[in-house]
């Protein structure tokens, strides 16, 4: 039989678990955002006065 020891082993498996949550979700967002900037870059169009819009052909209007 075993003895016991209290607060021999402190566990912080739950927050190894948040933690890692956490990191995968921006992780997955940072590589969706740069997806995204390569994949619409050729829709990038430059006005006279210096301003950025996106003209996607597929949002646009009749």
């Amino acid at each position: 039989m075993g003895r016991y020891v209290p607060n021999t082993y402190n566990n912080r498996r739950f927050l190894r678990i948040i933690v890692r949550i956490i990191l995968s979700a921006a992780l997955a967002i940072a590589v969706l955002f740069v997806a995204l900037f390569i994949g619409l870059k050729r829709y990038i169009a430059y006005n006279s006065d210096g301003t950025i819009r996106l003209d996607i052909p597929f949002l646009m209007e009749e």
